[in-house]
């Protein structure tokens, strides 16, 4: 597997997927590509505010430009006014949705538990975005470029706790309708595959049908019918989306429903992740270092995150 596909979400994230949609409502699927959008740009731009347009955003996620740029309807309307930043109203879908992500957190139905250089840190919420900018002319009709300063956890888990995902798996399920739930189930089986790797030292694992549908927005009352839809899915993103994994259908005895069978192939291994932990973090401390030993306190002052 070339490395360079794969995008590091951070776990909070990953364990609470449903609570993006739970704080977000309509725009949790937009929160959900802009965080593994935003993971695979960090790769190569760590410091400061990242850059990007809406057209990168579109082709790294699979989303249609056209309906990122629509104003809102309730803006439109006139039924609601838009959020101002020095006079820019962030009255479209897209500019709208990153707006929220600055004002809002994701917030956890549950207590959720992360282990942090030997403590155990007790999360309740988790912040996305601490500043948003933009840059363009309108008398021009210049392409609008955002940037956007992420926030310090979202930063820490990249380095320090995270899961790998296929990004451009990921950009290919999301075409199309049901996109989202196809994009959260891929989330999911890409958590899996780098906990089997990682931890387990293995490539098959069995889970419950009725999670894989829960993750795929599958809500069929009937098991069969659940099954079959599961099933598209799942061929979905072996062959549209290029993910290459293998499942059969167990019935426990003694245990209710149906369960899969998940086998993972061999093309992510365990040196494979070591190699970029490592690359990572050594960069980012020895960075660090020399940061530390050279900065003048006087002209950073200002700044509440000078390194950044």
């Amino acid at each position: 597997m070339d490395p360079s596909i794969l995008v590091r979400i951070d776990r909070a994230i990953a364990d609470n997927l449903n609570d993006i949609e739970r704080s977000f409502g309509s725009q949790a699927g937009i929160v959900q590509d802009f965080i593994i959008f935003i993971s695979k740009k960090l790769k190569v731009d760590l410091f400061g505010y990242t850059r990007f347009t809406l057209k990168e955003f579109c082709q790294a996620t699979g989303r249609r430009r056209q309906e990122l740029a629509l104003i809102r309807p309730e803006f439109s309307s006139g039924n609601k006014k838009p959020p101002e930043i020095q006079g820019y109203a962030f009255n479209t879908v897209m500019d709208y949705a990153l707006y929220s992500m600055m004002e809002k957190n994701i917030i956890f139905s549950s207590r959720y538990e992360i282990k942090g250089n030997g403590d155990v840190i007790h999360m309740h919420s988790f912040p996305i975005l601490k500043n948003l900018k933009l840059n363009f002319n309108k008398k021009v009709n210049e392409e609008k470029v955002y940037d956007v300063r992420l926030s310090n956890e979202l930063l820490t888990g990249f380095l320090y706790r995270y899961y790998t995902v296929n990004a451009e798996s990921y950009k290919l399920v999301g075409k199309g309708r049901g996109g989202d739930g196809r994009k959260r189930l891929l989330v999911y089986l890409c958590k899996l595959n780098h906990v089997l790797v990682s931890i387990n030292n293995t490539n098959t694992t069995t889970v419950p049908v009725d999670r894989l549908c829960q993750f795929a927005g599958i809500d069929d009352p009937k098991p069969s019918h659940k099954k079959q839809n599961l099933s598209r899915v799942l061929e979905l993103i072996k062959t549209e989306g290029e993910f290459d994994f293998h499942y059969n259908y167990l019935n426990i005895s003694g245990r209710e429903g149906y369960f899969v069978n998940l086998v993972f192939p061999t093309s992510l291994t365990k040196p494979i992740l070591q190699r970029e932990h490592v690359f990572y973090c050594r960069l980012l401390e020895g960075l660090k270092s020399v940061f530390d030993s050279k900065r003048n306190l006087e002209l950073l002052e200002a700044d509440k995150d000078p390194f950044q």
